[in-house]
């Protein structure tokens, strides 16, 4: 069995324990009714009559005071035995469904994002949300199908026949056990509140994941932290607070699933000594609350969970083997000192589509500022994301300055790239800023941009991010400045702004970004301030159809 598989490989020694405690459960389960039969055997010679073999147990006048020893003794050992191996396995499989997740997690990031792209949300959030639950939910119920089958053969043996003065007397035990019960499923359901609350928090880092992966990428630093500090530490919790909700649940659905033997028990050893009851009758009695169904629909139910399991397993496979990873160096270095990028021969073809792009020749030079424009499906976007190396060219070479950009560098080349995208990713906190002046710098921003009163920064973390597209476009703009890299890509930022706005970036924050020499490449349809760049990249079909440099571009020229 795959699933199987994966636990022994993982932990033998641990999962070998665990069903091995669920072999003597189940057994210990079918050796408690001939128990309990042999004191009810009168021609039997090797016990006495239930009048003289009476002691005193807290009060209570118990027969066959060995046998009632052994009885609960057993139903003890049982109770224990099964609970440690449920929760063993349940431990296991907590850890191998994180470890599951956090492969899933570091494919993610280190996986060409046309890849990422291309298999899309959907997929990848259904697998960590829905694929891996699968998995280990197949994998708790195998001490379950252990016990309930050994179970299940052992008390084949025993089906029988029905009295009334029991009745009271068993529903006042089960009524006694119900509420003890629930002390258990109290704290487990404390603990399993706590637990929902910590999944949200991961859900949503799981969303910053996928959707920020271009900011994560062109950042190590910014990267480490938000994985550290963020998707980790909220997994770690869920983790952990999962791990003592189980262990309480498990317990209590053991002793749930007991409450039956402890009846019995009361029936057999307490019961008898105040009512008359015959040997016929009590053995009904006792036949009735075996609930023989119970461990047979125990198998038919939990048997479609481990093929249920066996499914997401196979998914999980094709979706990391669908996600190849990039195999860039993963170590990042500084590069040779550098004044522009340069394009020589650069094709890209995308793989489920007939769309090429190139091929394409162009500088970028820092202290300049280049827009690039063309219509819907002219390569934009495509353009813009080997600027950013997000894409690897086909075909060609990147330089920035005499180095050629290769996947021994292209992470250190990302390093010196910030970039909004048309589909950007906002997070809620500042990763990998370590500008003690951040603060400061991000509340006087948040002025100039007309969203003071509307969010606060404090202690690296905005407020809120319940916004306007416009709004949120504004906050991104600002973190990007605070990244203070050497090359900025803005991919239609301004088009959603007001007039306002559209202004103070063009005509204020890009020329300040030049007058520190950054690199600035934005894309963009405002054909009123081509005038302000430096560069003008024209697209057409996949090609630059022309590119033109002047300080004072006509806006009318290219409406």
């Amino acid at each position: 069995m795959k699933l199987f598989s994966i636990f022994t490989n993982y932990a033998p020694n641990r999962v070998f324990l665990s069903m091995l405690l669920g072999g003597l459960a189940g057994a210990s389960y079918a050796l408690l009714i001939p128990l309990v039969l042999t004191t009810l055997e009168a021609e039997s010679t090797l016990l006495q009559s239930a009048e003289s073999d009476i002691d005193m147990f807290f009060g209570l006048e118990v027969s066959n005071y060995p046998i009632a020893q052994l009885f609960f003794c057993i139903s003890l050992f049982i109770l224990i035995s099964r609970s440690l191996s449920q929760v063993i396995l349940s431990r296991i499989s907590m850890d191998i469904t994180s470890n599951l997740r956090q492969k899933v997690y570091q494919r993610i990031i280190n996986a060409p994002l046309n890849n990422v792209e291309s298999i899309g949300e959907a997929r990848l959030i259904a697998t960590l949300t829905t694929d891996v639950p699968r998995i280990v939910q197949g994998a708790r119920v195998i001490p379950d199908l252990l016990i309930s089958g050994v179970t299940m053969i052992g008390m084949l043996a025993f089906l029988l026949y029905l009295s009334s003065n029991a009745f009271v007397f068993v529903i006042q035990c089960i009524f006694f056990g119900v509420i003890t019960y629930q002390i258990p499923v109290l704290i487990g359901k404390r603990y399993f509140d706590r637990s929902r609350k910590c999944v949200d928090n991961l859900q949503k880092s799981m969303h910053g994941l996928i959707f920020g992966i271009k900011e994560l990428k062109l950042n190590k630093t910014k990267r480490e932290a938000f994985l550290n500090e963020e998707l980790l530490k909220w997994e770690r919790n869920v983790v952990a607070l999962d791990k003592k909700a189980n262990t309480a649940l498990k317990l209590a659905a053991n002793y749930g699933d007991l409450i039956s033997f402890f009846v019995i028990g009361a029936v057999s050893f307490v019961f008898i000594n105040y009512h008359t009851i015959s040997t016929q009758e009590l053995i009904g009695v006792i036949m009735a609350l075996l609930y023989i169904a119970g461990p047979i629909g125990l198998l038919l139910n939990l048997l479609p969970q481990m093929t249920l399991a066996g499914v997401s397993i196979r998914k999980v496979e094709k979706l990391l083997k669908d996600i190849p990873l990039e195999n860039a160096n993963p170590h990042v270095q500084a590069l040779a000192s550098w004044n522009d990028i340069s394009f020589k021969g650069v094709c890209y073809e995308h793989a489920n589509s007939s769309f090429t792009l190139g091929p394409v020749d162009f500088s970028i030079k820092k202290g300049e500022i280049t827009f690039i424009v063309g219509g819907n499906g002219s390569g934009k976007s495509t353009l813009s994301k080997l600027i950013t190396h997000h894409y690897l060219p086909s075909s060609g070479s990147v330089y920035f300055g005499e180095t050629q950009i290769n996947l021994e560098n292209m992470n250190s080349a990302r390093q010196y790239i910030t970039s909004i995208y048309s589909d950007y990713f906002l997070f809620e906190r500042l990763y990998g800023i370590k500008d003690k002046g951040a603060e400061e710098k991000v509340n006087n921003y948040l002025k100039l941009f007309g969203l003071e009163g509307k969010v606060e920064f404090k202690n690296g973390v905005f407020s809120t991010l319940s916004l306007s597209d416009g709004q949120k476009r504004r906050l991104a703009l600002i973190v990007a400045y605070l990244d203070d890299t050497e090359l900025y890509l803005f991919d239609e930022w301004a088009a959603d702004q007001d007039p306002h706005y559209k202004d103070v970036f063009y005509k204020q924050l890009l020329p300040e970004l030049k007058e520190k020499g950054k690199a600035i490449v934005a894309i963009t349809h405002d054909d009123r301030y081509y005038g302000y760049s430096d560069q003008l990249i024209i697209m057409e079909e996949g090609k630059i159809s022309k590119i033109e440099r002047s300080q004072n571009l006509s806006a009318k020229q290219y409406a």
